[in-house]
């Protein structure tokens, strides 16, 4: 697989998406996130800490899945709707390159959108209370691994469904992927609850690995660093998963 063309397609994607003004949106969110953090004291009591920590990581959490959701939806079904893809889809360049450039190239984003709110989070506790809590970049590094799981299958939908479709199917295997196991086993029975375990346990991923929220806000434990490794793994697995059912069944599709 040539690497330059996928870099090819990743710079492009990234350019596209900066003429939609993408980046200043993210970057408009920081700004509103910072003046928002920055008006009330948050950190007169532990508690209100506390409270800060859940809210912001959970906030930054769904802010996350709501830009891959719309990364995914939009970018390959607009060329194709558009007809430009197949000025793409032509030798030397591959249809698995265009599609791992364009994976690369809207992933860009989510990092970026990553490392603005990490940095924000980091900076406003460490202003407030002097404390350099690195352990909120391994939170939400893990919500960014996360992202990157729902914009690969976001991906997969825009190849043959509808923007409506997409985002209606995409919210259902969030919500499935966040439940746990013993939720899925007492919605059902019979076949169907063999079904779902099925599902639940060998091809969707366990979302709930990703959140460490818990321990970032009341347990006070250090994070076992091992636990981010795996966790970290687990999920790139999954993308990796996801990305090569993708490219076979786009390398499939009639255009």
């Amino acid at each position: 697989m040539d690497l330059k063309n996928i870099i090819t397609i990743a710079k492009y994607t990234i350019d596209f998406e900066f003429r939609r003004f993408l980046p200043h949106t993210i970057l408009f969110l920081g700004m509103v996130f910072v003046a928002i953090s920055s008006t009330f004291n948050f950190f007169g009591l532990k508690f209100q800490e506390r409270v800060f920590y859940d809210i912001s990581l959970t906030l930054i959490g769904l802010l996350l899945l709501i830009l891959a959701i719309s990364l995914g939806v939009s970018n390959i079904a607009f060329e194709i709707e558009r007809k430009i893809i197949y000025t793409f889809i032509s030798k030397p360049l591959s249809r698995d390159q265009y599609f791992i450039g364009k994976f690369l190239g809207t992933s860009f984003f989510l990092f970026f959108a990553f490392l603005l709110f990490s940095f924000e989070t980091f900076l406003i506790v460490y202003f407030y209370t002097k404390k350099l809590m690195f352990i909120i970049f391994a939170a939400l590094g893990l919500q960014l691994i996360k992202s990157m799981i729902i914009l690969a299958f976001t991906m997969i939908l825009s190849i043959y469904v509808s923007a409506p479709v997409n985002i209606t199917l995409t919210l259902l295997f969030y919500t499935f992927s966040e439940l746990s196991v013993l939720y899925v086993s007492t919605i059902s029975e019979g076949i169907l609850q063999k079904i779902l375990l099925f599902i639940k346990l060998y091809l969707f991923p366990y979302f709930d690995y990703f959140n460490i929220t818990q321990a970032v806000v009341f347990t006070g434990i250090p994070l076992n660093p091992w636990y981010v490794f795996f966790a970290f793994i687990y999920g790139i697995s999954y993308i990796i998963f996801f990305l090569s059912i993708c490219n076979l069944l786009f390398s499939t599709k009639e255009l």
